[in-house]
């Protein structure tokens, strides 16, 4: 549905979408999804406390200036490296682009501000009264939201909201199955482990996370390497192993078993 509402055309703007939900849930991997599906360009921003407008639309090129400076003849537009909504603006002149602003609670609300005149309108403005416009019916906005901090109002109007939870644990099994070839018991012994931290622990490990501890699985000789296995892909801490421990109390050695028992 989600989707659905980003990529139906109704009225003039940007269409936006901010999917919130825990890390590992699949957020930014849903944006680039969309992407390929469009058979489009995607561009990928990470937020972070110091984001400002030059980031955003247009910022200078300190060694394209120092050549300046330099005597070297360099054109004074070329001075300055495109942010990522001017980036996007310019790929939505060639077809369809998702606009990824990942993790964008990290941003300073003032950055709000900044997006949200941009998706009214789709214009970017340069230093020297240029102004470039995008192909709004190309351009789609995705913004993740980790809950670090509350998105203004008004973004939050002019955005479609998408509340992403993890995916049911048969499906997660049946996708680490697809991955890596393991038999379905291991599969749901290791969803049952994310799970267990996801729900008791201080962390939220992602499926891909599950992956590569099963693809690592064959490195292993005894149950103890298979625990340093599960503490390094699974467990961020204390609370976490705990939270596992409450679920299986030997998970190495479970499954360092499970996984020997599809090998007969």
């Amino acid at each position: 549905m989600f989707v659905s509402v980003l990529t139906a055309r109704n009225g003039k703007g940007v269409r936006a979408g901010i999917i919130t939900g825990a890390p590992g849930v699949g957020k930014t991997f849903l944006g680039a999804c969309l992407a390929e599906s469009l058979q489009g360009k995607c561009v990928y921003y990470l937020a972070h406390h110091w984001t400002s407008d030059e980031d955003l639309f247009l910022k200078l090129d300190p060694a394209r200036v120092a050549a300046m400076a330099g005597g070297r003849d360099v054109a004074t537009e070329d001075a300055y490296r495109a942010g990522a909504l001017l980036r996007a603006v310019e790929a939505s002149q060639a077809g369809p682009v998702v606009l990824i602003l990942d993790e964008w609670d990290k941003a300073p609300q003032r950055a709000d501000a900044l997006l949200l005149d941009f998706l009214q309108s789709g214009q970017v403005q340069g230093p020297f009264g240029e102004t470039w416009q995008a192909v709004c019916e190309n351009l789609f906005v995705i913004l993740t939201d980790n809950g670090m901090r509350e998105l203004a109002e008004p973004l939050q109007r002019r955005a479609f909201r998408y509340c992403m939870e993890f995916l049911p644990e048969g499906v997660e099994a049946d996708i680490i199955r697809k991955a890596t070839g393991a038999g379905t018991g291991l599969c749901r012994i290791v969803v049952g482990m994310l799970n267990s931290i996801r729900r008791s622990g201080e962390s939220s490990p992602s499926i891909q996370e599950g992956i590569r501890l099963v693809e690592c699985l064959p490195l292993c000789q005894s149950g103890e390497q298979a625990e340093l296995l599960v503490e390094g892909f699974l467990t961020k801490g204390e609370k976490d192993r705990q939270a596992l421990k409450q679920y299986i109390a030997r998970p190495g050695a479970t499954l360092l078993g499970e996984f020997r028992k599809n090998l007969r």
